[in-house]
């Protein structure tokens, strides 16, 4: 992560899952809105790398990475604070034997303050999942991957 000029970049790794026609998303419970798991890359990983140690930290057990679903940049602002984020979308499968997948409600995760739940596919929008162009990708998992920037990103 680094800033300039008010500009916070960020290079970020999303976790997709889709399991029973729902998918997985993390709450940030306090400002009201959900984002796929992952997290962001640290120097010397590769984007694989980072997903797989960020999904361990927070799950507490290794996942299947699969493709390449999207790489996006997206220009954000939270709290007053402006980002841009580039990131990369993986497709992710647990176990079949994965106690995630039956889990019901919001839940913590390995990782302190982390709380996931299942959002069914129909209800991603009230569900209010960032970035918003998730909506439409994860209600119907395009078949290559994609590059998606945000209207808004500066050139």
């Amino acid at each position: 992560m680094s800033t300039s000029n008010g500009l916070t970049f960020m290079y970020r790794v999303g976790a997709i899952a889709v399991h029973n026609e729902r998918v997985l998303v993390e709450l940030a419970v306090k400002k009201g809105f959900c984002f796929a798991p992952g997290g962001r890359v640290e120097y010397g990983e590769n984007a694989v790398q980072a997903l797989t140690r960020e999904l361990r930290e927070e799950f507490g057990e290794e996942v299947t990475i699969g493709r390449l679903l999207l790489v996006t940049d997206n220009l954000f602002e939270i709290e007053g604070r402006r980002y841009q984020e580039m990131a990369l979308y993986f497709l992710i499968e647990f176990a079949p034997s994965s106690l995630i997948l039956n889990r019901e409600g919001s839940f913590e995760g390995m990782e302190a303050g982390t709380v996931f739940q299942w959002i069914p596919l129909d209800e991603v929008e009230q569900a209010n999942l960032l970035p918003a162009l998730l909506h439409s990708r994860v209600r119907a998992i395009p078949p290559t991957a994609e590059y998606v920037a945000h209207p808004d990103v500066i050139n």
